[in-house]
């Protein structure tokens, strides 16, 4: 085994990555830019706005791996000073992280925010955000100063700070949405979306267990193995994975929509020409809305030559 391969392959693995969770989030926003035109303008510039981020994270991390493993190559001097493109990792994951955390608790508040234990929650979550992600950007500015890799052991409590923050952040939203949900699940009276909502605790569970995996394995890798770039491959992954959990789970009102539909409900449709609602989109509660009503129903109604029925065709938070 070559002496420089712990230090080499961790970023190329790394690189191909990140290239690979940009395609899967490109998909992701032109499916959302497609299905979500009337989305508000905030969530717009909130995904809008990381994609962008995460494209010009690619090509620093590019540039970063191309330094190393092509015009470096053979040179040992390049594993002591680092190029600048090293310093982009941190500054934007944290940036990224920090913003998908805050977008839920926004979600967590707004589903719940009437009751003080979720609003201390929610509090919480954002100031966890925002200290995880000062720690990345804060160890980064340390590490710029000289980018040498012996001035990384200085900066064990920064990342520490950085990706243990970031992952208890990550449970306690997971954990906070599936008493949400298991809360609705057990006030609805309808079937389906009984159904529907078992459907999104578990989805809930996967998508926040990826990145608080990813996040624990980076910390750890980078404290037990400080001579070696390990710790760059989930690295380079965080950041793409906390935008993609963000555009997996807008997304997911549109197939929401679609798997509790029903054949009837799609004929009803081409019958009336009548569609009360396509996208599924968070809603403001009206001083009507009872707390069971916080789930929200889509109908179609058809026509048959018996008599007007009203049919689910989908349910989403």
């Amino acid at each position: 085994m070559s002496q420089f391969e712990t230090l080499t392959a961790p970023i190329l693995a790394g690189t191909q990555a990140n290239w690979a969770l940009l395609g899967t989030l490109a998909v992701q926003v032109y499916k959302f830019h497609i299905c979500f035109a009337k989305e508000r303008a905030a969530i717009k510039a909130l995904v809008y706005s990381l994609f962008l981020l995460e494209v010009v994270q690619t090509g620093i991390t590019s540039h970063f791996a191309y330094s190393i493993l092509v015009t470096g190559w053979g040179n040992p001097n390049i594993f002591v000073k680092l190029p600048w493109s090293s310093l982009a990792t941190p500054i934007f994951t944290g940036i990224t992280s920090a913003s998908v955390q805050i977008f839920f608790a926004w979600r967590i508040y707004f589903l719940k925010g009437e009751k003080m234990v979720y609003r201390g929650i929610c509090i919480t979550i954002v100031l966890l955000a925002l200290m995880q992600s000062l720690a990345a950007i804060i160890s980064d500015a340390r590490f710029a100063v000289t980018t040498e890799v012996a001035e990384i052991q200085r900066l064990m409590s920064g990342v520490k700070t950085w990706l243990i923050g970031s992952a208890i952040c990550d449970v306690l939203i997971s954990l906070t949405m599936v008493v949400i949900l298991t809360e609705y699940r057990m006030k609805t009276p309808w079937k389906r979306t009984d159904s529907l909502i078992t459907k999104l605790i578990f989805n809930t569970v996967e998508t926040g267990a990826i990145t608080t995996v990813v996040a624990i394995a980076d910390v750890v890798l980078f404290i037990t193995f400080p001579s070696n770039n390990l710790h760059q491959t989930p690295a380079f992954m965080l950041g793409k994975l906390y935008s993609n959990l963000l555009l997996v789970t807008l997304n997911a009102r549109t197939s929401t929509s679609t798997s509790t539909g029903t054949s009837s409900g799609s004929r009803a449709a081409n019958i009336s020409g009548e569609n009360n609602n396509h996208e599924l989109q968070w809603r403001r509660q009206t001083n009507q809305d009872s707390e069971a009503r916080k789930v929200h129903i889509t109908t179609v109604t058809e026509v048959t030559n018996d008599s007007d029925r009203k049919v689910y065709a989908g349910a989403a938070l």
